[in-house]
């Protein structure tokens, strides 16, 4: 009588940690990999800005300073990146050819064991003509 007590109580319990263990499966692990996050982006998002207004934003310190980038309408922007320590500030320039229209500005980084980061915010930038006015 014990002992078939006792290898019902281990069945059980090794039934109980068979189905933790698959629990997770492959589609809960993503090799500890960190996407960057995206933050404070300024000017904010569908604000009316100038041509050649300068722009910025934050990435989290786990992205590789190295790989990001910003584009505005396909055009690559030269990013300037400073490391706050738990952060990176970035700062470019609008290009001066984006006058009297819309533009996306579309920010990327790569974490550090190979995740990509993806974000971006919208913004208005004034005509030319009338921004000279």
């Amino acid at each position: 009588m014990i002992k078939k007590s006792l290898k019902l109580v281990c069945l059980i319990v090794s039934v109980g940690f068979t189905g933790a263990a698959f629990a997770y499966g492959t589609s809960g692990t993503n090799n500890g990999c960190k996407k960057p996050k995206f933050k404070t982006f300024t000017p904010e998002h569908k604000s009316e800005v100038d041509p050649e207004s300068d722009i910025s934003f934050t990435v989290s310190n786990y992205a590789d300073p190295l790989s990001i980038q910003a584009v505005a309408k396909n055009v690559p922007l030269d990013v300037n990146v400073e490391n706050n320590q738990s952060f990176y500030q970035v700062t470019a320039k609008l290009p001066a050819s984006l006058t009297g229209q819309y533009a996306r500005i579309h920010v990327q980084a790569d974490g550090m064991l190979g995740c990509t980061g993806k974000d971006g915010w919208l913004l208005k930038i004034r005509d030319k003509a009338a921004a000279a006015e």
